[in-house]
């Protein structure tokens, strides 16, 4: 992830000591001598140059930079610096405020403002890695005090801290739920706690990548396994061929294929036809580890079973070609046939195979779920993320586009943490249409599961989108 710093004096030389290594710099000065300076500390791309000119801005790419730090010298470089990255549209803008009465200046153009200098570098360094939530020096500089919040990706998440001890840091305290918890040995971490941690000043990196780095867990969180229905010959091409590529492209460890038993059926033709498609359902043909399990009775009430009883991931069901007779009974009647699996479920289309990943931004608890999964499945599957955020038309009152802005820049951070690629998508508009226009044949729609029963009359936006893309749909609920 790119970001655009103009300044190179020693705020900039500590930030770029402390920022992740996800961070790709492009730094401006005027001076020679301080940039050389600065890329002894990291590598980054120097310009020398007037940060405050629209022309260097445009040289040094600022339009693609999630982030532009304004951290020159001079206020009056700085609000030029920031007012141009307000118009060029950066959703991510960073700025010192040398006179701390006018930081009102810098934050009417949408800047998060750091005062006063001496600060600088902490609080740019929070404000652009957000899973970092403060920090703190003490014992003349040596030691420091780190409080993280810990995400469902996280390193540490559901670990209990005897499982992560090291002589390099303490677990100081933790607040869970408004509620401050005095950590033990047998304590473990959870999705949202925010945990405080005490170590060496020098040792800064490696406590910052225990605990704000990024592991693809998705769906290890529902469990280990992927169940689909084979009813037909046309279903192994179709559910059964884009359940295996779900499996190959996530955490998932293996898949459930069920079927009827071929020795149930009357028919001695219709059996025979079955086993020779049950015969081509294997673990070489399908490069997963695969688990045939036969059944007598209706298959969506056995796919029920396994769900309650077994670890499950995701079940994988049909959704055919779009059109409206089979969204409206299909779609919904899914969705709320599996809704007591509490699991994820992945409408399948058959054909697709992932090339980009679609995933709207929202900042909502369910929002975030779905955005995470979707990082996951591409950090997996080497697939790029779309960023899709539609903000209301102009003629409808509330203003929510720089709202939205922001909702894809959370996502592209989040994203950064496990490499993953984001390309924003911010436009105005109806979501149902912007959403079934992005979403082509090899793409996949991750989405949060509407709560409750699903209305054919009212499903939903998500539900809309998916029966109008000509991709296939990842609906991902609410874990409690």
């Amino acid at each position: 992830m790119r970001a655009v710093v103009v300044g190179a004096g020693s705020t900039t030389r500590e930030m770029l000591r402390r920022l992740g290594d996800t961070w790709e710099v492009t730094l401006i000065d005027i001076d020679p001598a301080r940039l050389e300076l600065a890329e002894r500390v990291r590598a980054v791309d120097a310009v020398v140059g007037d940060g405050s000119s629209a022309v260097v801005l445009r040289e040094a790419d600022l339009e693609s930079a999630a982030t532009v730090v304004a951290a020159a010298g001079s206020d009056e470089i700085n609000l030029e610096v920031t007012k141009l990255a307000k118009e060029s549209g950066a959703e991510h803008i960073v700025a010192v405020c040398r006179a701390p009465e006018r930081s009102d200046e810098y934050r009417a153009l949408g800047a998060v403002v750091v005062v006063p200098p001496s600060l600088a570098a902490r609080d740019i360094e929070v404000a652009m890695e957000p899973r970092k939530l403060a920090s703190t020096t003490f014992s003349a500089g040596k030691a420091e005090a780190i409080e993280f919040e810990i995400t469902s990706d996280s390193p540490v998440q559901g670990k209990a801290l005897k499982e992560i001890h090291s002589e390099l840091w303490v677990v100081a305290a933790i607040l869970r739920d408004d509620e401050l918890v005095v950590p033990h040995g047998t304590t473990m971490l959870l999705t949202g706690d925010r945990v405080t941690v005490v170590g060496r000043a020098a040792d800064f990196p490696t406590i910052v990548r225990t605990f704000a780095g990024g592991v693809s867990r998705f769906p290890l969180e529902f469990g280990r396994k992927v169940v689909v229905s084979l009813r037909s010959k046309a279903d192994l091409d179709g559910p059964v061929a884009e359940a295996a590529y779900f499996v190959r492209n996530s955490n998932a460890a293996s898949l459930v294929v069920v079927h009827r038993d071929p020795n149930s059926i009357k028919s001695i033709a219709e059996a025979e036809e079955l086993q020779a498609v049950l015969d081509r359902v294997t673990t070489e043909e399908l490069l997963v580890e695969v688990e045939l399990r036969p059944v007598d009775g209706d298959l969506d009430d056995a796919v029920l079973a396994i769900a309650a009883g077994e670890s499950v991931g995701a079940i994988v069901v049909p959704m055919g070609k779009a059109s409206v007779v089979r969204w409206y009974s299909g779609i919904p009647r899914a969705l709320n046939r599996f809704e007591e699996a509490g699991v994820p479920v992945l409408m399948t289309r058959g054909d697709s195979r992932f090339e980009d990943i679609i995933a709207p931004a929202r900042r909502t608890l369910s929002g975030d779920a779905a955005g995470r999964a979707a990082i996951d499945i591409a950090r997996r599957s080497g697939s790029k993320v779309i960023g899709v955020a539609v903000a209301n038309p102009t003629y409808m009152g509330r203003d929510d586009l720089m709202a939205r802005r922001q909702a894809t820049s959370w996502l592209r951070r989040e994203a950064s943490v496990q490499d993953v690629s984001v390309e924003r998508h911010v436009v105005r508009g109806n979501p149902v249409r912007v959403l079934s226009e992005i979403v082509d044949e090899d793409s996949l729609l991750v989405v949060s599961r509407p709560q409750g029963r699903i209305s054919v009359t009212r499903p939903g936006t998500a539900v809309w989108a998916a029966s109008r893309g000509r991709g296939s749909a990842l609906f991902v609920p609410i874990q409690s």
